[in-house]
């Protein structure tokens, strides 16, 4: 019994000698298959969806996982779908001087945020401000103010005092994300929610948020209709919206930053009804285990997670092929999986393949809502998102590092391959609250997305100039954009080391005496999954 003991505590740290082999060639073949036309965009509710889900199972099934659900890879997550239907639907802003001439599905969006068929609006609209309103003790855009059954206009991101006072990856930065002001709109008793959406405040183009508006909108079926709408509205109609009623935009928000800011009626109502498509979908989580060696600490999980949703093939032919975003991410996950099972760690390690992120991190709150681990016995998990085709870099960071003691472990594994750790940084995309690690933060888990892509700022090996305007032009005109393709002349040696990052820093984790644990408040979100 001694010496098994001792075998099963030193064979990990044995094996960690070895070298760590991530097969590039691996991660090239999965990149190009998931993301080939064939799988037309890995859209849920899709055909390409479902094969993807399939080729997941099959690939832990090859590399010798077991399944984490019973005898099965999968774990169903219930959604509902909602397609909208721009012909059928109307909504006109009724003015002073008559009605504003904007159009729905063009100028603005708005779409249900459960499965309901037809929303009617006859509403009044009311701006309010940044649309936060924290229990905390934190700022209060709504003063009070009673808006049941009103239209709120409020404005995208956070404040910048917010910003620039608060640590990334905090409580006070999620208020600034599209899901929390459409979820403190249902909190109100709103009718509607209309974010005024600008390239700055959201760190992506106009043409990037249709993307998102105006395909088949999903959302965690809990069996209840309900009627509030969500939505955006461009810059441009913002202006003309406001400027009807005898309000300026820049004006009104400047004077949404003070903390003197009270809600502004508008004196300008939304009439009409929004109708889509409804249908209720099951998708897939798709899940692996690989058990630990220690005889204790084998029933604690470090998980590895990568969403493999995109936004499909849309109803006018465009496949959404999402090569980075994200297959690259799945590739990885599966390298990682490819190595991990020739070098077990004594806690056990879980693969998760997740559905619905593009939709809301709804697969991952799924999880987190029913998990098929303990989330208490889950020492963290590392997401892997939209990583580098360009080539290696000097570099490496991880979004939430700065949170829990899993940075102080990225630091180390940083350093021993050479690499310059990229602390905590200003985000005021708000790309902390992006990605599928974000879900299990709330949930109570440490958890990161170490060697996310989409911040910039990469310090790369060759042409470091010419590398980062590629990278540039691929967030301007490639992200959540059918031209997200996969081009077989990319540079995967930078994906490759992002991936052993991530495996050695997963390795690390594994064999730790002790879990990582929380260094600040990053877990105490307001209304948790």
């Amino acid at each position: 019994m001694k010496l098994r003991g001792i075998f099963a505590f030193t064979l990990p740290f044995l094996l960690s000698a070895q070298e760590t082999r991530i097969e590039k060639s691996a991660l090239r073949a999965h990149l190009a298959f998931l993301a080939d036309d064939l799988l037309e965009g890995r859209g849920m509710g899709q055909r390409g969806g479902d094969l993807a889900v399939k080729y997941l199972e099959t690939q832990l099934r090859v590399l010798g996982l077991r399944p984490a659900n019973g005898d099965s890879y999968l774990q169903a997550v219930k959604l509902a779908s909602m397609l909208p239907r721009p012909e059928a639907s109307r909504i006109v802003f009724e003015t002073t001087k008559g009605p504003l001439d904007l159009q729905l599905g063009k100028d603005f969006f708005l779409a249900p945020s459960g499965p309901k068929a037809q929303v009617d609006l006859n509403a009044t609209l009311v701006f309010v401000g940044h649309g936060i309103s924290s229990s905390n003790g934190g700022r209060d855009d709504y003063k009070g103010l009673d808006v049941r059954g009103k239209v709120l206009v409020m404005l995208m991101g956070e404040r910048t005092d917010t910003n620039a006072a608060s640590p990334c990856g905090t409580p006070a930065h999620y208020q600034g994300r599209w899901t929390y002001k459409i979820e403190e709109g249902i909190r109100q008793g709103a009718a509607a929610v209309l974010i005024v959406h600008t390239p700055i405040s959201a760190r992506y183009a106009w043409s990037v948020a249709c993307t998102g508006w105006s395909g088949e909108r999903f959302a965690l079926d809990s069996g209840a209709a309900t009627s509030i709408l969500g939505g955006i509205i461009s810059q441009d109609a913002a202006r003309k919206l406001f400027a009807a009623a005898g309000q300026d935009l820049d004006a009104l928000t400047h004077r949404a930053e003070g903390p003197d800011f009270r809600p502004v009626d508008l004196q300008i109502r939304a009439k009409g009804a929004v109708l889509s498509k409804v249908k209720h979908v099951v998708q897939y989580n798709v899940v692996g285990v690989i058990p630990g060696m220690d005889s204790v600490l084998k029933d604690e999980y470090v998980g590895y997670s990568a969403h493999w949703d995109h936004f499909g093939r849309h109803e006018d032919g465009r496949i959404f092929n999402g090569a980075v975003d994200n297959a690259s991410g799945l590739a990885a996950v599966l390298a990682i999986a490819q190595a991990a099972i020739r070098k077990p760690a004594r806690r056990s390690q879980l693969f998760l393949f997740l559905t619905g992120e593009e939709a809301g991190l709804l697969g991952a709150t799924a999880y987190v809502r029913s998990p098929l681990r303990p989330l208490d016995k889950t020492a963290a998990v590392l997401n892997l998102e939209s990583l580098n085709f360009l080539g290696e870099t000097k570099d490496i960071a991880a979004l939430g590092a700065d949170s829990s003691e899993l940075g102080d472990h990225a630091k180390k594994v940083a350093a021993s391959m050479g690499l310059r750790f990229r602390g905590c940084a200003p985000d005021p995309a708000g790309l902390y609250f992006r990605a599928d690690h974000f879900a299990f933060v709330r949930g109570g888990v440490p958890a990161i997305s170490p060697g996310f892509s989409l911040d910039g700022g990469w310090d790369y090996v060759n042409d470091p100039k010419t590398s980062q305007a590629k990278a540039d032009a691929w967030l301007r005109n490639g992200y959540h954009q059918p031209t997200d393709r996969y081009d077989p002349t990319w540079n995967l040696d930078g994906m490759a080391q992002q991936t052993r990052f991530v495996f050695e820093l997963g390795q690390v984790v594994a064999n730790a005496p002790q879990k990582p644990r929380w260094l600040n408040d990053a877990a105490n979100f307001e209304g948790r999954p």
